[in-house]
């Protein structure tokens, strides 16, 4: 006797081999969730800065620095050097021809004048050739500037003292010291040096 609050007995037969889905896959018949018709576009990388500018890619027809450039800074550093060890040797024969007059009573201070000026004009000409050297490597026109000022106090004084000193050591010292800057300068006043600095396109300016 069954209850009335029992179900009555599933009569089915039951099927011997038995189907499951395969828990590995989704369901044929699932199409994804419902679209809710809006556009979500997918962020996009920042385009680069314009040329010229920090970060920014050089312009196609842009090689790279011209190879007149770096050979003129490494001249105007040499020629830095050089400056710098002949200005420091001119302040101290300043320097003793002064203790030489004042131990004398001499009063001659003409050659101590000399010698400390050009020793001054030595040391301002190597700053200025490694301050635009730097510059120039870095693509600045004002760099190149100060690159030519230095380079040519250098040569104004490589000529005084040809002139002044009549003596072929001295000159021939002189003579590398003014052939330095006079190549560098060639060097960084040429066509593709110019072009390079001014971001100009060679193409378009011969």
């Amino acid at each position: 006797m069954t209850s009335p609050y029992e179900p009555p007995p599933d009569d089915t037969p039951i099927d011997p081999n038995p189907t499951y889905p395969n828990p590995g896959y989704p369901n044929p018949g699932y199409s994804g969730p419902p679209s809710s018709g809006r556009y979500f576009p997918q962020p996009q990388a920042p385009a680069p800065p314009p040329a010229g500018y920090p970060g920014s890619y050089p312009p196609p027809w842009d090689t790279g620095r011209p190879g007149g450039i770096s050979a003129a800074s490494v001249l105007g550093y040499i020629d830095a050097g050089l400056l710098i060890l002949a200005g420091l040797l001119l302040l101290i024969g300043a320097s003793a021809v002064d203790s030489w007059n004042n131990a004398f009573g001499s009063n001659d201070n003409s050659i101590t004048a000399e010698l400390a000026i050009d020793g001054l004009l030595n040391l301002l000409s190597a700053g200025l050739q490694i301050a635009g050297g730097v510059m120039i490597a870095d693509r600045s026109e004002r760099g190149r500037t100060l690159f030519t000022v230095g380079g040519g106090l250098c040569i104004a004084a490589g000529v005084y003292w040809l002139i002044r000193v009549h003596d072929v050591g001295v000159g021939i010292w002189t003579i590398v010291f003014i052939a330095l800057p006079i190549i560098a300068l060639s060097l960084a006043w040429a066509a593709p040096a110019t072009e390079w600095l001014r971001g100009e396109d060679p193409r378009t300016t011969r």
